[in-house]
């Protein structure tokens, strides 16, 4: 029975210190709140709104990766170690991974949704943007080799220029 359960062990990319560190200085730590228990951490900049310049949303972070893929990690460390504590009574440790599996699902389930929106949000903002058709932006998407969004934002500037007009906002 203890090989089916090291067969599903899980394996984190980062070091819990390494996770708690980053989480710590690009989220701020959520206090709990009963309507969304799983997750741990916000942004700390809010997100600009779509009247804002793309250049601008990129640059404050809009499109970036969620903390979900970190809480994550976060959670599949808490289960390593509760089953290396627990592992070879099985009903302890089915009990004592409940509420964690189930934060799992849920983040896996936020980060999913979460990266959909911003994926079809950053689509549709290049094509308004540059009056790209979607064959042109699925082409330049997955042939551009470069580092980062901006960079590739820098990109399409150059290729397809900018054509169309934003207004200023209000300085508040």
């Amino acid at each position: 029975m203890l090989q089916e359960y090291s067969k599903t062990l899980y394996k984190p990319t980062h070091e819990v210190k390494w996770l708690e560190k980053y989480l710590s200085t690009t989220y701020y730590k959520k206090k709990y709140d009963r309507y969304m228990w799983w997750r741990s951490y916000t942004l700390r900049n809010p997100p600009l709104t779509s009247r804002h310049p793309l250049r601008d949303r990129i640059s404050n972070g809009d499109f970036d990766l969620g903390p979900y893929v970190f809480e994550i990690e976060l959670v599949e460390h808490r289960l390593n170690e509760t089953h290396s504590r627990l592992g070879h009574d099985e009903v302890q440790y089915r009990e004592a991974i409940q509420l964690d599996k189930a934060r799992r699902k849920r983040l896996q389930e936020d980060r999913d949704k979460d990266e959909f929106n911003k994926l079809a949000e950053l689509r549709r903002c290049f094509l308004a943007e540059f009056k790209m058709t979607k064959v042109q932006y699925d082409r330049e998407v997955i042939s551009f080799r470069g580092k980062d969004l901006l960079n590739f934002y820098f990109k399409m500037e150059d290729k397809f220029g900018k054509r169309t007009v934003r207004l200023k906002l209000k300085s508040a």
